[in-house]
């Protein structure tokens, strides 16, 4: 069996060996050293493990609402470009008595290029509306009552002849009758507007009846006759027959 290069009996003895010591306390600094260093590079390991992890530590927030974005104020009003006043003329309270002096015009006093109100064109008239006309309803048609007629007119079918009130009847004259006299007695007259019988004429018959039958007739009165609703006077004929009833 091979011998041993490290004699550990050296290390248990008991002698004193100087040279010993020194070996021994030198290693034993050395293990020291190193183990120090050994638990130094431990910490400092678990020191960069442990900052790898506090970076792979993500911070989260809460997402928070965007804030509502201001409202737009009122748009600002344009400004109006304010042309210059003309000067007000004043009126004198005393009126001068010396007549002004008449100034040959001149270039300063003519119209300067500056002057404000060159341009100012007079302002166009305003125009005239013209009022909307509007039709008036047309009123119904009138009716006209046609002209009356001059003078008495006949009796037709647009006419409505006249209605008597009051006709006696003439009287068989007396003498007439003793003298046996008959005979028919023809009389055209007149009806006016107000009922009224005038223009008694008698056209034929004896004479010996002609004053009865003229006194009877003047005491008639008759509704007159109509045109249209309008009285009018109309021209009749009437026959008195005297016979003697026997």
């Amino acid at each position: 069996m091979a011998t041993s290069l490290v004699n550990f009996g050296t290390w248990t003895t008991g002698t004193a060996d100087p040279v010993r010591r020194k070996r021994l306390a030198l290693g034993y600094a050395v293990g020291i050293a190193l183990s120090v260093a050994l638990v130094g590079a431990a910490i400092l390991n678990s020191k960069a493990i442990a900052a790898e992890k506090e970076e792979e530590i993500l911070d989260v927030q809460l997402a928070t609402e965007p804030e509502p974005e201001p409202e737009p104020g009122p748009a600002p009003e344009p400004k109006v470009e304010k042309k210059p006043q003309r000067p007000r003329m004043q009126v004198p309270i005393e009126m001068p008595l010396d007549k002004p002096k008449e100034v040959e015009p001149t270039k300063d006093n003519s119209a300067s290029d500056d002057d404000p109100f060159k341009d100012d064109k007079p302002a166009p008239p305003p125009k005239e509306e013209k009022p909307i006309v509007r039709e008036a309803p047309k009123p119904p048609p009138v009716r006209v009552a046609p002209p009356k007629p001059k003078g008495p007119m006949q009796v037709t079918e647009n006419v409505t002849p006249p209605s008597p009130i009051s006709n006696a009847q003439p009287a068989y004259p007396a003498d007439a009758k003793a003298a046996g006299i008959e005979g028919t007695v023809v009389v055209k007259y007149v009806v006016t507007e107000t009922g009224q019988v005038t223009n008694i004429q008698i056209v034929r018959g004896p004479q010996e009846f002609h004053a009865a039958v003229m006194a009877a007739m003047r005491t008639w009165r008759f509704r007159p006759a109509t045109l249209d609703g309008q009285p009018v006077s109309v021209s009749r004929v009437i026959r008195f027959p005297f016979r003697i009833k026997t």
